[in-house]
């Protein structure tokens, strides 16, 4: 097909690419390319209602764009208006391509050959059987179709829009895990270095003593050696100077002296030690963490004058059962009368406290664990957060959770079913370990000391939930010897 004539080219040149009719108050975006007012306000609602939040992009060459920021093409208009005026004025005549071979204007449009022909190419040999049709319905029936294509891709192109943000987000909590995860490796070596350093200090001093003692005796033993040898000495000086006098002095002095020398014994040191006491195996693995942390274990118990009517303890106070009815208790001013919470009996403060809480796992498992400071309100509703006061992690609805502001989703290797929680008081951090493992789970550090001293925090949110701490003292504990 012969190329397009210029008129041609600049009638297309007139179209607007959405609406693909010349254009209406044409205006230019960021990226150069020109609408009608109408039609890019009309993509930018739609744009703005599918995709929310995300930048515009024009519908030619996807370039991002602001929707304040169309310019009139005033250009483009006055040549609109002049080609309008051409149309009304029969112009449209002139300047509509002739037929190549006859010089006459292109009325129909052969569908086998796919071009615009003449009246008198209809009747020409090569196009009197084939399927025509006038141009003008032709061309509206490809538009028809075109805007059908353009409807398609526009809806494929939201659905990858869509598909991108999904994936996107995944990014995003992919990287925010991972970045806990490297917080909690961080703050766990942290916490081995520490203690090995500790340890190190303590062993070091150990052999010091070791060895103040031991350079203690061998001094007394070598001074003990000297004065022997000095003995010794002084007896074979006496013996020689007697073997050098006459016979008659020899024999006088003969009998004491040989008796001297005779009975004179060896002293030998008592036995002492021969090799160094202190000994040190590093650990081999991080499951070791949990004979360290067991040097910091806590003997915890529930207070009853802070338990929800609807908990019942166990009686030696370490077990808590939610039950659906109130039990018919006094009340106190510690009690919590809206939470079904309890707080242990003793407040945790400076130094490291360490202690497990046997937990129940699965979807109807509803429970909540950690620390809270005493000044926790005990009425009426209150934000289970950090800045209430409260450093916990939860089991809801079969999900793990920290209690941060949002909460953040976690995902241990197993369900524990025996929780420790360590509290570094000193250090302002509170880590919760799957304790079988020793698998930390999550970490909460403020970077400071608190504030005041904490207590063992219990929340049980479904009846028949029950939770119970491990005694320091635990026949199931290695050895069964207090931890």
């Amino acid at each position: 097909m012969a190329s397009a004539s210029p008129v041609e080219k600049l009638q297309e040149e007139a179209v607007c690419p959405i609406c693909l009719e010349f254009f209406t108050e044409p205006v230019s975006i960021d990226c150069g390319h020109n609408f009608c007012r109408a039609c890019i306000h009309r993509h930018c609602e739609t744009w703005g209602q599918e995709s929310p939040g995300r930048p515009f992009r024009c519908p030619v060459c996807k370039g991002q764009f602001k929707d304040d920021n169309f310019r009139p093409n005033r250009v483009l208009a006055n040549m609109v208006e002049s080609i309008l005026k051409l149309r009304a004025a029969g112009g449209e005549e002139r300047a509509e391509p002739l037929c190549q071979h006859h010089q006459e204007k292109l009325k129909l449009f052969c569908e086998e050959d796919g071009k615009a022909i003449c009246l008198v190419c209809r009747e020409s040999q090569q196009h009197r059987e084939h399927r025509v049709a006038p141009l003008e319905e032709a061309a509206q029936a490809h538009k028809a179709r075109v805007q059908q294509a353009l409807t398609l891709l526009r809806e494929k192109m939201e659905a990858a829009k869509r598909l991108e943000t999904k994936e996107a987000r995944k990014v995003k909590e992919w990287q925010e895990k991972v970045q806990v995860q490297r917080q909690i490796i961080v703050s766990e070596f942290e916490k081995i270095r520490q203690f090995l350093s500790e340890e190190e200090q303590l062993l070091l001093e150990k052999l010091a003593k070791e060895e103040e003692g031991f350079m203690q005796r061998a001094w007394a033993i070598l001074a003990d050696l000297s004065e022997q040898c000095s003995a010794l000495g002084k007896l074979i000086t006496e013996l020689e100077d007697k073997s050098r006098q006459s016979s008659v002095q020899l024999l006088e002095w003969a009998r004491h002296s040989l008796s001297r020398a005779e009975t004179a014994r060896l002293w030998e040191p008592e036995a002492r030690p021969t090799d160094v006491k202190t000994r040190y195996s590093f650990p081999e693995h991080c499951l070791e963490m949990r004979t360290m942390l067991q040097r910091f274990k806590t003997d915890v118990t529930l207070d009853p004058e802070t338990a929800h009517m609807c908990l019942e303890l166990s009686a030696d106070r370490r077990g808590v059962r939610l039950r659906e009815q109130q039990r018919a208790v006094p009340p106190h001013p510690k009690r919590f009368d809206t939470y079904r919470c309890v707080l242990g009996a003793a407040g945790l403060g400076a130094g490291r406290h360490y202690w497990e809480v046997e937990v129940e796992a699965g979807d109807k498992a509803y429970w909540t664990l950690g620390v809270a400071r005493a000044s926790l309100r005990r009425k009426g509703w209150f934000s289970l957060e950090q800045e209430e006061g409260v450093w916990a992690v939860r089991l809801l609805r079969g999900q793990y959770q920290a209690l941060t502001c949002p909460e953040t989703s976690l995902s241990p290797s197993r369900s524990p079913e025996l929780l420790g929680v360590f509290l570094d008081w000193d250090r302002g951090s509170v880590t919760f370990y799957e304790a079988e493992g020793m698998e930390p789970i999550f970490s909460f550090a403020t970077g400071a000391p608190f504030a005041e001293p904490l207590y063992p925090f219990f929340w049980l949110m479904c009846p028949g939930t029950s939770l119970r701490v491990r005694p320091s003292w635990d026949p199931r504990c290695e050895g069964g010897k207090q931890a």
